[in-house]
């Protein structure tokens, strides 16, 4: 798996600081392992931008060393371990990686004609991919999308019945805005993809406010509360059931989750497409949090309004050209707080009732239920109710 997905999975909803080597436990919990290459033009010597497209090969190549399903001879060196299924994630720009990967035809075992990677996880993938190899036809090569660039529908991206993956892909909510992920919601791939919608935002809070705001000078330098809804235990929920499919173990998906969908409204802010009609999510129109999709209980409950959707600007005009990956964020002041759940053990109460629904839905795992109370706690405390 790639180590962008599992990252996420190995952190927290909560602040916490773990010493070197330690997370929530979830790898060792679920018997996975985890392997990470990373390769890109600029670094190696010699290596010149036009061959952006070889990182395909090395990411294949990599899946290959590990599973070694063609008998290949294993390399000379320290005894690799040899899986025996592999799984490759990603998560935004690694996400359009793993996309242009199986789009291209490098999913496909050179010697056996079967899949290297039995699964594929993108994480805001949503169609997305990167201007390297073929698909970047005549514009220059670059690990990062076209300005302009359309998503690929998934029976675009899966072309290849013997080697294709189990493709299973996730949208956030700001990708509605940035990343044009309405294309792919409205083409399920006959049904073949699992997509789940996420009413969370694309980026969290691992970069400070000085740098959204400052450095990147995002909503025009003036600092607003971000979006605090976090994906994390959904994410690792996900990626656990993928590993009981992998193993055989009565594991299944949960059904296919994707938000309503209208026209945005004038004047919203929209990562447009020359001709292209790009829906967005249908709003509740008390707490203004998307509808539809995965029902986090954040979502359901929520301690504050997502507005606006999406940071400003929305582009993809380059690798930094990034602020409607975050979202803006208005709390719910004490009173309305009071009036809407009382005090925290009210909020609790309906908190922990949207939770076991996304419990007996599938969409999260019992292991986390706890963790996610303790931190809703602490979310209702921190407002000043």
């Amino acid at each position: 798996m790639e180590q962008f997905a599992l990252g996420s999975a190995e952190s927290s909803p909560t602040a916490a600081v773990y010493p070197p080597g330690r997370g929530t436990g979830f790898l060792g919990e679920h018997g996975l392992g985890y392997a990470r290459v990373q390769w890109e033009s600029g670094i190696a010597a010699g290596v010149p931008a036009t061959a952006q497209g070889i990182g395909e090969v090395v990411v294949r190549d990599f899946g290959r060393l590990l599973t070694r399903r063609t008998g290949d001879t294993p390399p000379e060196g320290p005894a690799l371990p040899r899986f025996g299924s592999a799984v490759l994630a990603g998560i935004s720009q690694s996400a359009w990686l793993v996309t242009t990967l199986v789009a291209e035809g490098f999913n496909v075992e050179p010697h056996g004609g079967g899949p290297v990677f039995d699964v594929a996880v993108t994480v805001s993938g949503i169609g997305n991919w990167l201007a390297i190899n073929q698909l970047a036809g005549e514009e220059e090569q670059r690990p990062y999308l076209l300005p302009d660039g359309v998503p690929l529908t998934y029976d675009r991206v899966l072309t290849r019945p013997g080697s294709d993956p189990l493709l299973v892909d996730v949208a956030t909510y700001t990708d509605y805005y940035r990343l044009r992920a309405g294309i792919t919601a409205q083409d399920p791939g006959d049904g073949t993809v699992p997509r789940y919608d996420w009413p969370a935002p694309h980026a969290g809070r691992t970069y400070p406010d000085a740098v959204v705001f400052g450095v990147l000078g995002c909503n025009g330098g003036v600092e607003v509360p971000r979006n605090p809804i976090s994906y994390e235990p959904y994410l690792r929920s996900l990626l656990a059931d993928v590993a009981d499919v992998l193993r055989g173990r009565d594991g299944r998906l949960p059904p296919p989750a994707v938000f309503e969908l209208v026209p945005p409204q004038a004047g919203a802010e929209v990562n447009g497409l020359p001709g292209v009609e790009l829906p967005v999510p249908a709003v509740d129109d008390d707490t203004w949090q998307p509808r539809g999709g995965v029902r986090f209980p954040d979502a359901v409950v929520p301690l504050g309004r997502p507005l606006p959707v999406a940071l400003s600007p929305v582009g993809t005009s380059s690798i930094t050209d990034v602020c409607g990956n975050w979202g803006g964020w208005q709390p719910f002041d004490a009173e309305e707080l009071r009036a809407r759940y009382g005090d925290v053990d009210g909020y609790l109460a309906r908190y922990a009732a949207a939770l076991d629904e996304q419990i007996a839905a599938g969409y999260l795992r019992a292991a986390e239920r706890e963790r996610m109370l303790r931190h809703a706690r602490a979310a209702f405390l921190a407002a000043g109710a």
